[in-house]
């Protein structure tokens, strides 16, 4: 015959409101983590992701290149460079500023009659012109290459959307989605390199325009 022991109703209750104590802690602290496990980190700005500014240098993008600035020789006509820009950060320390898509840059060329409006030809050197590479639809990187349907030999296109953009007159819109053109980057020659020569004359895709407005303010102060 099986023997019971009757339990202490008081011991029973302190079990029952002690298990129930920990399963809602329990509960509680996977709702907290799962809440901040859901917050969205904030958008610091790192020296590599600070705008392109006046004085920057143009260096290659293609890591095969080591960072060494644009060579002059390396522009022509039809032959598109993808680069970056180098310059001291606000914390005084030298750097690639390739921290984000925006800041990928084509650099092309063309002969001076065939820039025209909205190109700022002010913000152009030597047939040279500069603007992101990043996509003002969903920000993709732009490939350059020829556009026939639009009588384009040197094209930004989205190979993801089908955005395009004519390099030759101020990265307009021609076809596709995109709501903008492309950012141009004054830019000037001197000597042998290609330097910033001032903020992006547009909103960049990834940046609302007082996170824009904000950041130039911080660097031109700088």
């Amino acid at each position: 015959m099986t023997k019971y022991t009757r339990e202490d109703p008081e011991i029973s209750r302190r079990k029952f409101i002690n298990v129930a104590m920990g399963t809602t802690a329990g509960v509680g602290t996977l709702s907290l983590l799962s809440i901040v496990g859901g917050v969205k980190p904030a958008n610091v700005l790192t020296p590599e992701k600070e705008l392109p500014r006046k004085g920057d240098v143009l260096v290659y993008a293609d890591p095969a290149k080591n960072g060494a600035p644009v060579a002059l020789a390396d522009i022509q006509v039809g032959q598109v460079v993808y680069a970056f820009p180098k310059g001291k950060s606000l914390n005084g320390s030298e750097v690639v500023k390739n921290g984000v898509p925006r800041n990928q840059l084509i650099v092309a060329k063309f002969p001076a009659a065939q820039l025209k409006a909205p190109t700022d030809v002010k913000a152009t050197d030597q047939g040279i012109v500069v603007y992101s590479r990043q996509c003002m639809h969903l920000g993709c990187a732009v490939e350059i290459k020829p556009y026939p349907s639009k009588n384009l030999q040197e094209a930004a296109v989205c190979p993801c959307h089908g955005g395009v953009y004519d390099l030759a007159e101020g990265a307009k819109v021609v076809d596709g989605p995109p709501p903008a053109p492309l950012p141009q980057l004054p830019i000037k020659v001197q000597g042998s390199q290609v330097v910033v020569d001032g903020f992006f004359l547009s909103l960049p895709k990834d940046l609302t325009e007082s996170e824009f407005e904000a950041q130039k303010k911080e660097l031109e102060k700088a």
